[in-house]
């Protein structure tokens, strides 16, 4: 098994005092296809 070619580990962000992204752990191998989805407000564009 090869190394990922993107990982994120305990990924946390808050904006002043409120918290959009607590934790956040995954990876993605060579040719894989991952979709982010979510209501709007939900983080996903922080987390890329």
């Amino acid at each position: 098994m090869s190394e990922p070619v993107i990982a994120l580990k305990n990924v946390s962000k808050s904006y002043g005092a409120t918290p959009v992204l607590r934790g956040c752990s995954t990876s993605v191998d060579r040719g894989e296809v991952v979709v982010i989805c979510g209501p709007s407000g939900s983080g996903k564009s922080t987390l890329i």
